[in-house]
């Protein structure tokens, strides 16, 4: 077989794993946003900011963390930033910008925190044995590996 072509299960596979990711990625960020507001983007960055940097990172490193580009990252931090949920300074010592958390922000990131975790716990959780668990662990430790 050409390494190059995936035969017809090879093919299933990839298409039902990618399938139920999504599913239960959009029902998880459907309700996030129904019940706080903020969006898939919105969360992450938050959320980042507060896990990575303590509230604050440098916005080269968030957009590193969120495997998104410079363009990307600014445009998304401006509507944010006229939220009230981030702000950015200038470093004083390089060209470098800080994002840091806003109280708004951090409110946000607060209520939003719970609602994400029930619908991890409903979408996904739930539906899962603790053999299961270990096995989708171990898949994704071998498989999150950049080539």
């Amino acid at each position: 077989m050409d390494i190059n072509e995936l035969n017809e299960k090879e093919m299933q596979l990839w298409h039902t794993w990618k399938g139920s990711f999504q599913s239960i990625f959009g029902r998880i960020i459907k309700e996030m946003s129904e019940h706080t507001g903020l969006s898939e983007g919105d969360y992450g960055v938050l959320d980042r900011l507060s896990l990575l940097g303590n509230g604050s990172l440098r916005q080269q490193e968030l957009a590193d963390s969120m495997d998104w580009d410079k363009s990307r990252l600014s445009h998304h931090l401006t509507r944010m930033e006229k939220r009230g949920l981030v702000a950015r300074k200038p470093l004083d010592t390089d060209r470098g910008v800080q994002v840091l958390i806003t109280p708004a922000g951090q409110s946000s990131l607060d209520d939003a925190r719970p609602v994400v975790a029930k619908a991890i716990r409903k979408h996904f959780l739930d539906h899962l044995t603790d053999p299961d668990i270990e096995s989708i662990t171990a898949l994704a430790e071998r498989t999150k590996t950049k080539s």
